[in-house]
């Protein structure tokens, strides 16, 4: 009998190590399963934004005189969006605000000469265009809070001219 006790302990053992094994090999799939989840959720919430973004400026461009004021979400680690009229004259003000930006409009020679005109901090996975707008002063940056920013819309026919 003492021989089979010692035998069922060393069992046991193995049993421990076979289960600590399947505990630690799962833990680590779970956290890369949950992980790539998260990431992949994060990118769906980044293009409902850029599609609402567009959409809303696209629709309401052609309804003369109609305004909106419409509430924006972006995933939460956008600091901030400024939107450029690269049709304007480059203004270097811009460039303290947002260096990318400040490129990109320098180089420009208008609106269908890039591929963005909205510009977030930090840089955006893609580009972002939206229909032809127009601002008060060719350009403006607005802090999102909460990744939340407003916008007011209102639509000139064959613009959109946006305001904070």
């Amino acid at each position: 009998m003492i021989s089979g006790t010692k035998a069922m302990g060393i069992g046991q053992v193995f049993i421990f190590i076979v289960a600590a094994i399947t505990f630690a090999l799962i833990m680590i799939f779970g956290y890369k399963a949950v992980t790539d989840f998260l990431q992949k959720g994060e990118q769906v919430q980044f293009y409902q934004f850029k599609t609402d973004l567009e959409n809303s400026i696209k629709r309401i461009y052609t309804e003369y005189g109609s305004i909106r004021v419409e509430q924006f979400q972006t995933p939460g680690h956008y600091e901030q969006i400024c939107l450029v009229d690269l049709d304007a004259l480059f203004n270097p003000e811009l460039c303290q605000y947002d260096p990318v930006a400040c490129a990109v409009w320098e180089q420009s020679s208008g609106y269908d000469t890039v591929d963005e005109n909205v510009f977030l901090k930090p840089t955006a996975p893609v580009k972002i265009k939206v229909s032809k707008i127009s601002l008060k002063q060719d350009f403006f940056c607005l802090e999102i809070v909460d990744g939340i920013f407003t916008l007011t819309l209102e639509g000139r026919g064959d613009h959109t001219f946006i305001s904070p």
